[in-house]
This record gives C-alpha cells, sequence and structure tokens, in this order.
C-alpha cells in the first residue's frame, strides 16, 4: 500500500499508559510508513475532576499538542468533554462535534485531507462521517457492555450498534466477540492479541539479568504480568496461595480494588503485589518466574477477552497454568487448564518439574507465528482490500 495513507486512531488508552495493542498496533503501521496521528483515550470532566493525576497530565500534554514520538507517529492528547457521553447519545453527538472542531487545525497542520479512521470504542461512533475518511475501521478489543447495567448499557449497545452497522472492517478479538459482531457486520475479521516477541524473548537471553525486585523473592515463583481487576479469579488464587506455603505468588501490574476484593488475596504472606512496572523491565521480571498464570474468572467480562499474556509468556518461553478460558482452549498442548485450587496447585508443580530448555524452546518458537508483526501484516492485508473496494 502506498506510503501515503494516514490512519487517524481515537485509542481507549493513553499512548503511555498500560502497553497493549492499541500501541503495539499502530506503532507498527507507522513502521511500515502510514502516518499515523494517536488520539488519546477521551475523557470527561467528571473523570478530570475525580482523579488529578489525570488532570495535571492531561493539561500539559493538550497544550503541548501533537508530537511526534516516533517516526510517522505523533500523539495528542484530547481537551475534556462534556460528562454523561456513556448515558446518553446527544452528549456524545456533541463531544463528537467538539473534537472534529478541536482536531481541525491539526488534521491541517499535518496534512492528513482523508485519512483511514480507526476507532476503538463505541463512544467514537459519532466520529464517522465527520473527517471525510476513505475507510472505517472498528477495533474491538472488549466486550464494552460487559459489566454494565441499566442506561449505561443500553447508550453503549446504541453507539456499538451505529459502528458496526457503519464501519467498513470490523476487527475482533476474541472468537466471542467475532461471534457476535460478525452478526451485525460480514466485513468482521477475528484477529486475537499478540506478542512483542523480540521484547519478551528477552527473558530467555542469558545476558539479560533477573530484575532486583525478583531476585530478592525466594523460589519457586508464580507469576501474573497485567491488571488485577475483576477478569481475575482472586478467590481462586488466594486458595492456591493457601494451599502451597512453600511457593511465593508474585503479581505485577496496577491492583483496581474498586473492582474487585483483593482482601483474600492481600491476606497471604506468600503474596507480592509489586504494581505496575514500565513496559521495559518486564521480561526482566518475568525471567525471575518459574511459571507463569492466566487465572481467569468465569465471567462475561473475562470471557470475551484476547488474553494478550498467553502470548507474551509463550515468547518468554515459560510454562503456563490458566483456568478454563475461550481463547486457551486451543493451546491445550502448550499449557495446563485447572478449574479448582488442587487441581490449579497440582498442574503448577507438573509443568514446573516437567519444563526444560528444549520446551522454553519450542514455546518461543511458536510465539512468532502470533506475534503482533503477523498480526498487523493480516490487518494491513485485509485494510488493503477494503481500500481496493472502495
Amino acid at each position: 500500500m502506498s506510503a501515503a495513507v494516514d490512519i487517524l486512531c481515537f485509542s481507549s488508552a493513553d499512548w503511555h499508559g498500560k502497553w497493549g495493542s492499541r500501541q503495539q498496533v499502530m506503532l507498527r503501521f507507522a513502521r511500515r510508513g502510514y502516518r499515523v496521528l494517536f488520539v488519546e483515550q477521551l475523557a470527561g470532566l467528571e473523570h478530570f475532576w475525580k482523579y488529578p493525576n489525570l488532570r495535571q497530565r492531561r493539561w500539559r500534554r493538550w497544550r503541548e499538542g501533537a508530537q511526534e514520538i516516533k517516526p510517522n507517529l505523533w500523539i495528542l492528547s484530547p481537551p475534556p468533554l462534556f460528562p454523561g457521553r456513556y448515558y446518553s447519545p446527544a452528549v456524545a453527538r456533541l463531544n463528537a462535534a467538539l473534537v472534529r472542531r478541536w482536531l481541525g487545525t491539526y488534521l491541517r497542520r499535518l496534512n492528513i485531507p482523508k485519512p483511514i479512521l480507526w476507532l476503538y470504542q463505541p463512544e467514537h461512533a459519532p466520529l464517522i462521517g465527520r473527517f471525510e475518511e476513505r475507510l472505517v475501521v472498528y477495533h474491538c478489543i472488549d466486550e464494552f457492555t460487559a459489566g454494565t447495567h441499566g442506561r449505561k448499557r443500553q447508550t453503549i449497545a446504541a453507539l456499538e450498534t451505529e459502528v458496526l452497522h457503519r464501519a467498513d472492517v470490523v476487527f475482533a478479538n476474541s472468537t466471542l466477540i467475532y461471534e457476535s459482531k460478525q452478526k451485525l457486520n460480514s466485513n468482521t475479521y477475528r484477529i486475537p492479541s499478540g506478542a512483542d516477541v523480540e521484547h519478551f524473548v528477552l527473558a530467555l537471553d542469558p545476558t539479560t539479568p533477573v530484575h532486583p525486585i525478583s531476585a530478592a523473592i525466594p523460589h519457586p515463583i508464580a507469576g501474573y504480568v497485567g491488571n488485577i481487576n475483576n477478569k481475575l479469579d482472586i478467590r481462586l488464587l488466594a486458595a492456591v496461595a493457601a494451599g502451597l506455603p512453600d511457593w511465593q505468588f508474585v503479581f505485577v501490574g496496577q491492583p483496581y480494588s474498586q473492582s474487585v476484593d483483593l482482601r483474600p488475596l492481600r491476606a497471604q504472606p506468600n503474596v507480592h503485589l509489586l504494581g505496575r512496572f514500565p513496559f521495559a523491565e518486564v521480561p526482566a521480571l518475568v525471567k525471575g518466574m518459574d511459571v507463569c498464570l492466566l487465572p481467569y474468572a468465569d465471567t462475561e467480562f473475562a470471557r470475551y477477552r484476547s488474553p494478550l499474556k498467553l502470548y507474551e509468556y509463550l515468547a518468554a518461553g515459560k510454562p503456563i497454568v490458566s483456568t478454563d478460558h475461550p481463547e486457551v482452549r486451543e493451546f491445550v498442548q502448550w499449557l495446563e487448564i485447572a478449574s479448582t485450587p488442587e487441581d490449579f496447585a497440582a498442574a503448577m508443580l507438573q509443568v514446573r518439574e516437567e519444563d526444560s530448555p528444549e520446551k522454553q524452546r519450542r514455546r518461543t518458537k511458536l510465539s512468532q507465528q502470533h506475534s503482533w508483526d503477523c498480526r498487523v501484516d493480516k490487518m494491513e492485508q485485509i485494510v488493503s482490500m477494503h481500500l481496493g473496494k472502495m
């Protein structure tokens, strides 16, 4: 495809926030010659009032304007919007008009006349048709109605239905999301999460030192990397930790006590909630883990997700124990699945005992088929095909 193609991406995360699919995908398109304007997550005045750190960070970046942080890649923080967009389509449309007017200056300055409009959230529906876009892509990485109720659920569902009806291409990152969205848009493609293989394979590199924090924790270590929220089965984890007192359980990620009760986990003396670390430090932390965990709860919120960490653990060569989740079943030859605390603990002991350098190399080799580069290869082919039909 021509290197002159531009992408206007409305993200559901900030660029320097939790590193995931939005940043990985847009970074790779920029590397391929696409010019990408990455608009960070839209936030209402209520969020600026509730989170002082967000207010300070966004105010500074908003005043800085568009910043080119990589070749062909600019990030831009939007101004605060009117509250209530999750409860009122009218407010969502008013905010869209404000965003379009605000963005106009930057689109002219960067000479982005007819971009690919790449959306990540249902609330972006009113933005469609405001940028003379040549193609609309909806990259659906969550089931946004999961865990919501009443008017909020109805509004999100209505906005997403609009996105699905108007999008030219829909990328669904899990089987359940694909099955749901394909009913409303026949141009829906399943593209799961991927791994930054070159980054996580550093965990197998002999020259990579174990992170000092991991090095200070005695083995054996069971580890999890990611947000600690209601997608995890906290009670199962607490029971497993209680049943394996000689093991240490290390959690690398932001704990969200407001979404899930973490007290059962905190009560275990062999549990370490280390908090969030820079993405660059994660391979050194994973290197210190003997077994990696995918302890997802059996909830609507968790079932629809594509477990990014599955592919990252494989790239790091680590043995994996998971609860039963739709997205891990196809990897049953590469990990152990367990549903009860007793079975989960037994699986941890088994995979650690059976691990070997050869198995580690095979896991890393498998992960190369699931790299972000492979995912974006497929996305680019699909986008090119649909642009050719326009």
